[in-house]
């Protein structure tokens, strides 16, 4: 079985993390991953969802980040087989 980290690195491009928005301001970022309906799990989705976070506070440094709730297994693209994460970056503070 594929894990969590094995899904960000495989969807970087197609997912959004390679063309994340730049600038100060606040952003609201949401990412797209296939993950196939037989392989999905609450918790797998929640750790794609933690380790894409991870990323986020990489490519953000200082900057507060949230996700919105995962509800349910299969959401997305009406496949069955997409699964979007939504995140809210907040603006970054002057110094």
């Amino acid at each position: 079985m594929k894990g969590a980290q094995a899904y960000v690195n495989d969807q970087w491009h197609s997912s959004g993390l390679a063309d994340l928005p730049q600038g100060p301001e606040g952003h609201e970022i949401t990412l797209h991953f296939v993950i196939a309906r037989d392989t999905q799990s609450t918790g797998l989705i929640n750790h794609i969802c933690e380790v894409a976070l991870q990323h986020l506070r990489e490519a953000y440094p200082g900057r507060d980040i949230t996700h919105t709730p995962v509800v349910g297994s299969v959401v997305g693209d009406g496949s069955g087989d997409g699964v979007k994460l939504v995140y809210h970056v907040a603006a970054a503070e002057n110094r």
